[in-house]
């Protein structure tokens, strides 16, 4: 809820900086890259130390980074925010390890789901009590974001045992410090899973449909300010109904639609709102039409998100599963690195239509590959290092 509250609000605050599209778009990508960076950093430290201790110190990293966000009086003092927001919020994969350590396997993917769906409960309403506070105070926000994670904080160092032992502690600990004669590491896991064609198609659909959504961030608030005069307010809600229809379109269409047309029927049929739907918001000349622009995109993202995580998933060996849904989140995180870079520039270079039209080219080039797209899991074994 506090990277809601944040995102619509944040090209407004640097908009009165004289930041530029690049800029704005700099300041966007850099909490995806604090998170790329720091996330597998703080999953080793979490199997030396402990899950609680690494959750806390993230909750009070994220407050101290919204304090800053809230007072701060340059752009500079923005991206140290951001990257404070981006190194704290990199201890997702923490959380996840936590549930797998006090979660039967049977019902670890149904708790691992809970994850997702905060996530589009936070930004649902995030950005819209953003947008109600902004215009209040221009801090509002970034205190209320500050507080929502001390308040968190405080649940977790009050009521959140810790989930491993001192001996499991150890345990993990020597291991990531000694070569495994047990299976391939991390970075051989990889490279097997690289092999597979399949497997990196999905990839480049993945990081194509990701930059193509993720470049309208640092621009959309701006330009739906600038052509309907809508303010941060306005923004917010438009932002909260974008994670409505997203959310609504992968906990139930996507549920009722992939067992009928399977994953790779879905990305193809989701493709279209999601090119239609940027071109849409491109030209919208009403409020309405640009709600409807949103809702397309909505659809055509939240249908292929979680099908492409399938895929990828079904084009993995067995053994390989965790290695290779970690590619795919290192290849989302770099997706969301270059789209908002993306995004700033063609703002900077065409105006208000560029970047959103520069992002359907990109969807459009991911649908045209999804036509050719075959997926065949990888045999067990098959290129594991001798």
């Amino acid at each position: 809820m506090g990277f809601g509250i944040v995102l619509p609000l944040l090209p407004f605050y640097a908009d009165r900086f004289g930041a530029s599209g690049l800029q704005i778009g700099i300041l966007v990508l850099s909490y995806s890259a604090a998170q790329l960076v720091f996330a597998p950093i703080w999953g080793r430290l979490s199997d030396r130390f402990g899950r609680r201790p690494i959750l806390l110190v993230g909750l009070v990293g994220s407050a101290i980074s919204y304090v800053i966000f809230a007072f701060a009086g340059s752009i500079t003092a923005l991206l140290i925010s951001r990257i404070m927001a981006g190194t704290g919020g990199a201890n997702i994969p923490v959380a996840q390890a936590y549930i797998a350590d006090i979660t039967p396997p049977e019902k670890r993917a149904g708790n691992m789901g809970l994850i997702g769906a905060a996530f589009g409960l936070g930004f649902i309403f995030g950005p819209a009590i953003g947008g109600l506070l902004a215009p209040i105070d221009p801090a509002a926000p970034g205190l209320a974001a500050a507080a929502l994670c001390l308040v968190n904080a405080g649940l977790a160092f009050f009521l959140l045992p810790e989930s491993l032992s001192p001996e499991e502690r150890a345990r993990k600990s020597e291991g990531a410090l000694l070569p495994s004669r047990e299976g391939p590491s991390r970075l051989e896991e990889a490279a097997i899973v690289l092999k597979n064609p399949a497997f990196l198609q999905v990839l480049v659909l993945s990081f194509l449909f990701t930059a193509a959504f993720s470049a309208m961030h640092p621009v959309f608030p701006l330009f739906a300010d600038e052509r309907f005069g809508l303010g941060e307010r306005g923004v917010g809600w438009l932002f909260a109904f974008l994670g409505t229809i997203s959310a609504l379109m992968q906990g139930i269409i996507v549920r009722i639609l992939a067992p009928r047309v399977g994953e790779i029927g879905l990305v193809r049929l989701s493709a279209l709102p999601f090119v239609a739907g940027l071109v849409l918001i491109a030209v919208a000349p009403t409020l309405p039409i640009l709600l409807v622009a949103l809702a397309l995109l909505a659809v055509g993202f939240g249908g292929t998100l979680p099908s492409l995580v399938s895929l990828l998933s079904r084009a993995a060996p067995d053994e390989l599963q965790g290695g290779s849904l970690g590619v795919g989140q290192s290849v989302g995180a770099l997706a969301r690195i270059v789209g908002p870079l993306m995004g700033g520039i063609m703002w900077d270079l065409f105006g208000g239509p560029g970047p959103f039209l520069s992002a359907a080219l990109v969807a459009m080039a991911a649908a045209i590959w999804g036509f050719r797209l075959r997926v065949t899991r990888t045999p067990a074994g098959v290129g594991t290092p001798a």
